[in-house]
């Protein structure tokens, strides 16, 4: 008889956060629960890029459910660790939603100021393109109170 062998706990973060993803570009409001768990546990292990990940897809959730004040410190912290990884994608979606948020918190000049930060990225026409999460904002469907 043969014994399935459990997850590692990091395995068992990844395929958490690999369905948060997932759940970010298809339903994103129900990505939060696993964020809510990957969050803590990517911190605990020391996993930056999990933990920034796992903030970064909060913030966005937040951010959908028209709670820019929320997304804006989660997002913050993502970038501070995207920074901290040398991560020019994840600093650049971390900007680009960061920008969102002021925009939709009523503070467009912070939203401008935060927007050419992530346009000064050398490859951001490339990363705008590849941030399927951003579809949810440009189509006006997401957090427009």
């Amino acid at each position: 008889m043969a014994t399935l062998q459990q997850p590692t706990p990091r395995e068992h973060l990844q395929a958490l956060l690999k369905e948060a993803w997932q759940r970010l570009e298809e339903e994103p409001l129900t990505a939060v629960s696993l964020v809510q768990q990957t969050e803590p546990m990517a911190r605990r292990m020391g996993d930056n890029r999990a933990w920034a990940e796992s903030l970064f897809i909060w913030g966005v959730v937040s951010l959908y459910r028209g709670e820019p004040t929320e997304a804006i410190p989660l997002l913050s912290r993502a970038l501070a660790v995207y920074r901290f990884l040398e991560d020019e994608g994840g600093q650049w979606a971390c900007l680009r939603a960061i920008a969102l948020a002021w925009e939709r918190a009523g503070d467009r000049a912070q939203a401008l100021e935060t927007l050419n930060q992530a346009q000064s990225l050398p490859h951001q026409a490339r990363l705008t393109a590849q941030a399927r999460w951003l579809r949810w904002f440009e189509d006006g469907q997401a957090g427009a109170d």
